[in-house]
């Protein structure tokens, strides 16, 4: 039981953390392609590591043929995790790009909105004024 209520506090919980806050798309696309990079860096690196296991293997046995073809095969798998690599990065370097457009795009909006000051001492239209003797478009006729 107290299992089970545990279980659900900390569902709630992830659910209230979730609701808190709320990444733009473009963090969101920034950080799927940083995952990618990272899970296609690991791969080349174990690729590259088996890689260089095997040409060890080689200087020390030579005369495996079976050595040689699985170099080749290695050899073609390592080539291929590099292009992964390079074009996962290049697309978090895009998607970073962009999440940084999107950025300064706020916040030049929030620079060009002019925030007007109301005055808490006058009520409706009144609140506008900033001292009791300013006049309001308003307030003067044509």
């Amino acid at each position: 039981m107290k299992f089970a209520f545990a279980t659900l506090a900390g569902l709630a919980g992830l659910m209230f953390a979730g609701c808190a806050v709320h990444p733009s798309p473009q963090q969101t696309l920034v950080d799927d392609r940083r995952l990618v990079y990272e899970e296609t860096y690991k791969a080349y690196d174990k690729a590259e590591k088996d890689y260089l296991n095997l040409l060890f293997n080689l200087e020390r046995m030579p005369e495996e043929e079976e050595l040689w073809i699985l170099k080749r095969d290695r050899m073609i798998e390592l080539m291929q995790l590099k292009e992964l690599m390079l074009n996962a990065r290049a697309e978090l370097d895009e998607a970073m790009r962009q999440w940084e457009m999107h950025m300064s795009d706020i916040q030049a909006d929030i620079k060009s909105s002019k925030v007007k000051v109301y005055s808490p001492n006058f009520t409706g239209d009144a609140g506008r004024r900033t001292s009791p003797g300013q006049l309001l478009d308003s307030d003067i006729k044509k």
